[in-house]
């Protein structure tokens, strides 16, 4: 029988192999079952399990983002090894994979679907914009390392991919509704109906809404909400052209309003919109297959909306922008033999950014790109994987530049071309056992608002205005990492995994923080400017352990733990705070989670523990002054139980950060316990 059901899965994924690159056609909930493991086919392309693709990946899947506490993206992300989450307000989230912590963090490249969420302007991801329900997510994959030839640019450390649930020819229809302390409130759904035989259509909104946590008096104040909210609602609309052609048509509007600390360490009140638009097509041959795709995302992001002129920092606050990306993309998989494939592709972006509080009113720029990847098994229990990328960057502006004009025009008439690569050897050392070898090198652009920022800033002790200003010379961020790690796992459900990483970023990219450096230039009047820079780099390396299994049928746990080491080297921090970039005391040493889950009789409940160590987080106090705030050490409980009413209707209460512990979010503002209740019903 288990011979049988090998060939049976094998058949069925050298069936999609050349249908591989379009997620959504793969049935990841079926060959995860089978295999009795996650399935991915975003490293390259084809279905691989987890344990063997040529990345540290992680894959969490539907059914355990249904049974986890979390509520969002980044608090599911939190219960993984390696991975530092920081919720510096209700609303700002960042995510940092194996060191490097801090806020507006660019290289960690998220996609969803494919597209990139990832938002150009300021270089971040701002995770109530991902414009997608929990409930919809069909599973999550987490990529350590840099991954930029495999994934594109700004995956230096990492990727996170979310795939969401098919447009499929099945009637669906599910909602969830939750009420919750500090003013919580969250509805979302979904509904799929067949259009046709071959067409399909899903649409998916949301509305959430909580108050803001309290704010220690010794910190910066800002003028802000009784409620931040994030809303949401997109369609995708799927066509089997023939048997051997898909198309999906997709777009969504999303918008928000919260509290953020940006890059400098400033807190103050931002709301977002995005909308996007996209189409991509699949087409089977012979050979492989032919993958292209489109989209467009606009973003309309403006910078302290409540902050009054009075303020000290009204003037750095206040930034209104809009911002652009048309990527389009195309990519052949093609079958070498049974086991081996190669993939090539290539990709257009125009990226542009409008705003008064630019050096002039548009700053944007071009991008072409090829690639290549190639994965071969030369031995039965050796895979080799290379890939490698080429980006060649047009950096431009448009418009009179603003006055007093610090910088040329022709300073933004340049070109950037970089090179990126990713290597990995996979060996099955047993039959439960598997060792690799990975490494490569990343990048992460130098954002537009690096690029391109003018604003004046607050600056009593410099007898002439002060000018904040982005730098067109800056040089893309690099990644290098290299990584071995060993995974076994048992017939009795027992799985163990460990890694050894280190990574190197090179010309770290930072904004002026506490005391300001600044130079004085003639236009032709004196005045002072101080930059987005190209500071130092550090590095980080460490151990990650994991294990999982079932103590009983209906009773499971994992385990993980890490300890990341950083080292930092940032000459212009050495003697006062230049910079507001601080990777080494920002990342806690130690991290580890514990979670217990149980199932049975339409009950279901789920515990994680999480201890993270102590750090220091940066922020500016009312007296315009960036100080470091000690955020102790934390062990946090996050529960969820959860009661089958009746086959379709479902009620749970949930809750985070149980033990009250100050230090639970890593932020300087400390953490507080938040209950919710909630129903969720599916049709």
């Amino acid at each position: 029988m288990g011979r049988l059901l090998t060939l049976v899965v094998a058949t069925a994924i050298g069936a999609i192999v050349p249908t591989g690159l379009d997620a959504q056609i793969v049935d990841y909930a079926a060959l995860g079952d089978a295999f009795g493991e996650p399935i991915t086919t975003s490293v390259t392309g084809k279905p691989q399990r987890a344990s063997e693709a040529p990345a540290s990946i992680t894959i969490i899947s539907h059914d355990e983002i249904e049974r986890s506490p979390a509520r969002s993206v980044p608090d599911l992300l939190k219960a993984y090894a390696g991975i530092d989450v920081n919720r510096w307000t209700a609303g700002q989230s960042d995510v940092a994979v194996r060191g490097g912590v801090q806020t507006y963090n660019a290289r960690l490249l998220v996609l969803v679907d494919g597209r990139q969420v990832y938002l150009d302007h300021y270089g971040m991801t701002n995770w109530n914009l991902l414009g997608v329900q929990l409930d919809d997510i069909q599973q999550i994959e987490l990529v350590r390392g840099p991954a930029t030839a495999l994934f594109g640019f700004n995956a230096a450390s990492g990727v996170v991919n979310i795939i969401t649930t098919n447009a499929g020819s099945d009637p669906h229809l599910g909602a969830t509704a939750e009420l919750g302390t500090h003013s919580y409130t969250r509805i979302g759904g979904s509904f799929t109906i067949p259009v046709s035989p071959t067409i399909g259509l899903k649409v998916t909104g949301g509305h959430q809404k909580e108050d803001e946590r309290a704010i220690p008096g010794a910190l910066y104040q800002p003028p802000r909400t009784l409620g931040i909210y994030a809303d949401q609602v997109s369609a995708t609309l799927a066509i089997q052209a023939g048997a051997s052609t898909s198309i999906e048509l997709n777009g969504g509007l999303t918008g928000n309003r919260q509290l953020e600390f940006l890059p400098s360490q400033i807190l103050t009140e931002q709301r977002f919109r995005n909308q996007t638009a996209g189409l991509q097509v699949n087409h089977d041959t012979n050979w492989g297959n032919l993958s292209g795709r489109v989209y467009t995302n606009w973003l309309q992001a403006d910078y302290g909306i409540t902050t009054p002129i009075s303020d000290p920092y009204s003037s750095v606050a206040d930034l209104r922008t809009s911002n652009r990306i048309t990527v389009m993309s195309a990519s052949a998989l093609v079958r070498i033999s049974a086991a081996d494939t190669l993939r090539i592709g290539t990709e257009y972006r125009n990226n542009q950014l409008g705003s008064d509080s630019l050096f002039s009113h548009r700053i944007g720029y071009q991008v072409a790109a090829v690639s290549g990847m190639i994965d071969i098994r030369p031995l039965a229990r050796l895979s080799l994987t290379g890939a490698l990328r080429l980006d060649h960057l047009w950096l431009g502006q448009g418009g009179a530049p603003a006055a007093p004009q610090i910088d040329p025009a022709s300073a933004y008439n340049r070109t950037i071309t970089p090179v990126s690569f990713n290597a990995a050897a996979t060996i099955q050392v047993s039959e439960n056992g598997r060792f690799r070898v990975n490494g490569g090198r990343g990048l992460q652009l130098p954002s537009l608002i690096g690029f391109g920022l003018r604003v004046t800033v607050p600056a009593p002790e410099v007898p002439i205005p002060v000018y904040l200003t982005g730098d067109p010379r800056l040089a893309p961020v690099t990644v290098w990492s290299a990584e071995t790690s060993y995974s076994h796992s048992l017939a009795s459900g027992l799985r163990f995994d460990a890694s050894l990483f280190y990574t190197r970023t090179d010309k770290l990219i930072a904004s002026p923080g506490g005391s300001v450096d600044v130079t004085v230039v003639l236009t032709p009047e004196p005045i002072a400017v101080t930059r987005f820079a190209n500071v130092g780099n550090f590095e980080s390396y460490g151990v990650e352990l994991s294990a999982s299994g079932k103590i009983a049928t209906n009773f499971g746990w994992s385990f993980n733990y890490n300890v990341t080491r950083v080292d930092e080297n940032i000459p212009a921090n050495r003697n006062t705070t230049f910079y507001a970039l601080f990777p080494k005391a920002a990342t806690p040493q130690h991290r580890a989670n514990l979670s217990l889950d149980y199932a049975a009789g339409g009950w279901s409940a789920t515990t994680l523990a999480h201890l993270t160590s102590a750090s220091r987080q940066s922020s500016f106090l009312p007296s315009t002054e960036l100080a470091m705030i000690r955020v102790p050490a934390a062990i946090t409980v996050d529960a969820k139980i959860a009661r089958m009413l009746t086959p379709r209707v479902s009620i749970h209460v949930a809750g985070e950060n149980l033990t009250q512990a100050r230090g639970a979010y890593g932020s300087p503002i400390p953490a507080d316990r938040r209950l919710r209740l909630g129903v969720s019903a599916k049709i």
